[in-house]
């Protein structure tokens, strides 16, 4: 295979682990956030390089991640941390002057850290789903006119059992044509020792309340913490593809008439995963932290605490291929 080299490196300057970065809608600003409680802006200059347009301190504790709104709301940014807060930023235009992004609120209903949060797709307004630790799964909304007001619309239990458990992450469906859906990775201690995750799927028609749609399945040799999922763009497919990471691991489901009138329940099928050598898309010991799809929902990209990068592009018969492999610079 050939060898794939960086095409460039970004020097942060943050002096603690990057938990995460986000692009926007355009991919040409890129947000990262530290455990040092700072956030970064990068933004992508004619010659292609990164440089350093905003940097300030965020929060009281390490930040868990950051997320862009789509941009008919403004240059708007969302992070949360374990501080327990969630923060909205927006920029504030400075000619001759360094950007500045400045706190227009902070939601603040957690008894817990905050460990992901998702702007909702554009046409669905201006809402935000947030994960927390205390086991619960919150969504806000507001309008770009009162950006200082948020108002929660209303919160769930993922595991739908009261468990106590961890919920890491959260994506949204982005298909037009269906009412609001979200997935939901989660993982909680069982009673010998292990760690189990899951992946649902829940309804959010009115915003306000939350209804179970699916519970993804994980192979059951899969007894691991999930860490992140992704929801692929639709780009026409009559089906929907979600992606998780679980432990040292990828599953990838296709999701079959989920709410499409007049048929049968919803029901979701393991995509299959093809290495080059083998079908399983395993680490080692290592933990995947990362999934994300590509604008067509036809390439997945994975990444793991070692640095690793794969990605995979569906094949006509619907499973992943594997593509590239892409290894920590020295």
């Amino acid at each position: 295979m050939e060898e794939i080299r960086p095409q460039s490196k970004v020097s942060t300057g943050h002096a603690a682990c990057i938990h995460d970065i986000a692009h926007d809608f355009y991919g040409r600003r890129l947000a990262t956030c530290s455990s040092d409680k700072t956030i970064k802006i990068y933004d992508k200059e004619q010659n292609d390089e990164w440089k350093l347009t905003s940097s300030w301190a965020a929060h009281s504790s390490p930040i868990n991640q950051v997320d862009w709104a789509h941009p008919e709301f403004g240059q708007l940014l969302a992070s949360c941390s374990e501080d327990k807060s969630v923060c909205i930023w927006i920029e504030e235009a400075q000619p001759g002057q360094q950007r500045k992004f400045k706190k227009q609120a902070i939601l603040s209903e957690f008894s817990k850290g905050v460990t992901a949060i998702a702007f909702a797709p554009n046409h669905l307004g201006l809402q935000l789903a947030t994960c927390c630790n205390d086991g619960k799964v919150r969504v806000y909304s507001s309008n770009a006119a009162k950006l200082q007001e948020w108002e929660m619309m209303g919160e769930f239990d993922p595991t739908g059992s009261g468990r106590s458990a961890y919920i890491t992450s959260i994506s949204w469906s982005k298909w037009r044509g269906d009412e609001a859906y979200v997935a939901v990775g989660w993982w909680y201690n069982d009673e010998d020792g292990s760690k189990v995750g899951s992946v649902s799927v829940w309804s959010l028609s009115d915003g306000r309340s939350a209804t179970p749609v699916l519970l993804l399945k994980l192979d059951p040799s899969l007894r691991a913490e999930v860490r992140d999922v992704d929801w692929a763009p639709a780009m026409g497919r009559p089906h929907h593809l979600i992606a998780a990471a679980v432990g040292n691991s990828v599953q990838v489901w296709r999701v079959v008439s989920l709410g499409r009138a007049g048929e049968s329940p919803a029901r979701a099928e393991v995509v299959n995963m093809h290495e080059e050598q083998g079908d399983r898309q395993t680490w080692g010991s290592m933990t995947v932290w990362r999934v994300g799809w590509n604008l067509t929902g036809t390439t997945l990209a994975a990444s793991s605490e070692n640095g690793q990068v794969k990605m995979w592009k569906l094949d006509f018969q619907g499973i992943l291929q594997h593509h590239l492999s892409l290894d920590p610079a020295p």
